[in-house]
């Protein structure tokens, strides 16, 4: 994949995943408009973490392991089995593992918010039973979505996002007060149906159902091989959520649903920019480590490092900055005031202090994986889980709310740091040196946009909501000018590259 090709299609991705981000906080606004931040929505919130931890997790393990595997055999008869009889298995074990979860409700409930009690508690093993089995649906659609990126196709696997974000925004607002928070769970659970049912005739077109059900395919047992570390490995970091959660149980009402939507916010620029790279230059990592091109992968791996740094570095710097306008401008209204405001953006600017590292950990595992490597990242994974859990329980006490974000900042650092130099002894030096550069570049720019945006900060007025929007949206680009200037005469390489990119399209 040339330079030209990774900026276009990381462009083309990022923008959809955008846009579907961005109807997540519609959705979560939805939420914090009907019911605020108060016990039933701490509730709600622990009743849905474990079903979307299950579901980051299976989802991406199994597009994961699926794409190498698969990408071995799907220009052949064969891959039409393999897809097929790994669809009937996922379901068979997801169904086995749904049934297990709801009947355990109450254990997974007191696992997931040991802190409640009383009708909260309650309120949340209701809610578990009606979200669990939504898990069946999400595995599946994980499958969908690693058949469509090994044919190329990055569009269709990112349109169920769109379709879950409005059930439950419609769920929240139209349903919400007839129903109540209960109403809430019925939608969203409906919402993670809708991720597989939209993929499934996109995939049926690449004529998978067509093939023969082989139990025996060698497929099969090479995923059986490299999935269950893979699996655990995603999950550790998901289980920094539900950990963060854990402990949030244990605080005053409404600081779950706090902490909650500070991750929301904390995970959108990963979730965009991260996610669109890797969902491009994953499939090609994995062809260029089994066509033994080792040099490319370095330069294709170096490229991905370079942008999450060029992009990520000022977005993190602009949410310290900027946390609480931001949270006032997408949550504060309805039963979501001030103090829920105040409590949200305190907790949001301790988790962005960890954004770049958290990047640069999951396109570290992702190279890990391209290189049929499952183990490390699964040890590492594992070890900064427990790093997390560590500086939770120091921090908690003196710092609240703010100790458990600070905390999972602090473990993300580590990991991504171990993670990298575990990398660098399997395959060598990445050019280094030039990363380094992109980094002192970047934060020098970043940091004279910080300068600007600080300034630019004192002019913010508030008022209505089209008013916050403007004013911010007038101040973020500013910022954002004075980054891409800055950045473009200090000479980012990664910058020069995205330059160049742009222009030759407009020629074209």
């Amino acid at each position: 994949m040339s330079s030209r090709n990774l900026f276009k299609w990381t462009g083309i991705v990022a923008g959809m995943l955008f846009f579907s981000r961005l109807l997540g906080f519609f959705r979560e606004a939805a939420i914090a408009y009907r019911f605020g931040a108060t016990a039933e929505t701490d509730a709600y919130m622990a009743a849905v973490v474990l079903p979307q931890l299950l579901f980051l997790s299976f989802n991406d393990s199994i597009k994961t392991a699926f794409i190498p595997v698969y990408g071995e055999y799907h220009r052949e008869r064969a891959g039409l089995s393999l897809a097929l009889t790994s669809f009937l298995l996922s379901a068979v074990i997801l169904v086995l593992l749904s049934v297990v979860l709801v009947i355990s409700a109450p254990w997974v409930a007191r696992l997931v918010a040991p802190g409640f009690d009383g009708e909260k508690f309650e309120s949340t093993v209701v809610m578990a039973r009606i979200l669990l089995p939504g898990l069946l649906f999400m595995g599946l659609s994980g499958i969908c979505s690693g058949i469509l990126h090994t044919k190329r196709n990055f569009v269709v696997p990112i349109i169920p996002a769109y379709a879950s974000n409005l059930i439950i925004i419609g769920t929240a607002l139209f349903l919400g007060m007839r129903y109540g928070i209960v109403g809430l769970a019925w939608g969203t659970a409906v919402g993670f149906a809708s991720q597989f049912f939209i993929q499934l005739p996109a995939v049926a077109s690449h004529g998978i159902f067509q093939g023969k059900i082989d139990l025996r395919h060698p497929g099969l047992k090479k995923m059986a091989l490299v999935l269950p570390p893979i699996l655990l490995g995603g999950a550790a970091i998901e289980i920094k959520t539900l950990v963060d959660r854990m402990f949030a149980s244990f605080l005053p009402d409404g600081s779950l649903t706090a902490l909650s939507f500070a991750g929301r916010i904390y995970l959108l620029p990963n979730g965009i920019i991260v996610l669109a790279l890797l969902t491009v230059i994953y499939p090609t990592l994995v062809e260029l480590n089994v066509e033994r091109k080792m040099t490319e992968f370095k330069l294709i791996l170096r490229q991905g490092a370079g942008l999450i740094i060029l992009l990520i570095l000022p977005i993190m710097v602009g949410l310290l900055l900027l946390r609480e306008p931001v949270v006032r401008l997408i949550f504060e209204r309805g039963e979501f005031d001030m103090l829920a405001t105040a409590k949200t953006a305190s907790a949001l600017a301790y988790y962005s202090i960890g954004l770049l590292p958290l990047g640069m950990m999951l396109l570290i595992k992702r190279a890990f994986f391209a290189l049929k490597d499952t183990r490390t990242p699964m040890f590492a994974m594992a070890f900064t889980g427990l790093l997390n859990i560590f500086f939770n329980w120091l921090l908690i006490k003196p710092l609240g709310l703010d100790g458990i974000a600070l905390g999972t900042s602090l473990a993300v650092y580590a990991g991504a740091a171990g993670l990298f130099a575990l990398l660098r002894l399997k395959i060598g030096a990445l050019a280094g040196r030039q990363l380094w550069l992109t980094l002192l570049k970047s934060g020098l720019a970043a940091f004279l946009m910080g300068i600007a945006v600080m300034f630019g900060s004192y002019f913010l007025s508030g008022g209505s909501f089209l008013r916050q929007a403007l004013e911010l949206i007038i101040l973020i680009s500013f910022g954002a000018a004075v980054y891409l200037l800055a950045a473009y005469l200090l000479r980012v390489e990664e910058l020069a590259v995205f330059y160049r990119t742009i222009l030759q399209k407009l020629r074209k």
